[in-house]
């Protein structure tokens, strides 16, 4: 079992939160790095789109969050992890 299906393991998650956490979880272990940046404005949409079909939780705050991460990923002020770890943070609440 990995460290993160071990982390996450208390925790029994629905298909739609699954889905997003499967696609988060990549990018959010990466070791900080301009990559790891990247690769988190380039799965915006993907996570915004799963975020935006969960309905098993209230998902709004991680909605915020993801639009948050849009608009960091696009005005290039470096703010991009700031909002990338706010976007994690969104998933614990909704999750916890």
């Amino acid at each position: 079992m990995s460290v993160e299906a071990t982390r996450h393991s208390h925790h029994r998650m629905a298909k739609d939160v699954d889905a997003f956490h499967a696609v988060l979880a990549p990018v959010w272990h990466a070791r900080p790095s301009p990559e790891r940046t990247r690769n988190a404005c380039a799965k915006r949409p993907e996570m915004a789109a799963l975020a935006g079909n969960i309905r098993s939780r209230d998902a709004s705050g991680l909605v915020a969050a993801l639009a948050r991460l849009k608009t960091s990923c696009e005005d290039g002020k470096g703010e991009v992890d700031a909002a990338f770890y706010d976007v994690h943070e969104a998933f614990h609440d909704l999750i916890d």
